[in-house]
């Protein structure tokens, strides 16, 4: 996947009051865009899963702690059924 690096500044109070680790707030920050992004219908599950460096369960289970509601549509529930009756034959 091709990349562009954003740089931008955060307050120290901020990174502080967050508790977030300075070691790794490059990949807090990717997370946070591509929990956004998939909220906002902005990308796909699967897109988020892999800007944001998660395995689909860990993703379900942020956005359950942060009780972000997934746009998971009927039709993509009958999308996903199909795909594994595919992959199954």
């Amino acid at each position: 996947m091709n990349s562009t690096t954003i740089n931008f500044e955060l307050p120290t109070f901020l990174i502080q009051q967050l508790g977030l680790d300075t070691q790794v707030i490059n990949q807090e920050v990717r997370r946070m865009v591509a929990l956004f992004l998939y909220e906002h219908q902005r990308i796909s599950l699967s897109k988020a899963c892999e800007i944001g460096g998660f395995t689909l369960w860990e993703f379900f289970e942020l956005n359950r702690q942060l009780a972000i509601d997934l746009p998971y549509t009927a039709d993509d529930l009958q999308d996903d059924l199909a795909r594994l009756a595919h992959v199954e034959h």
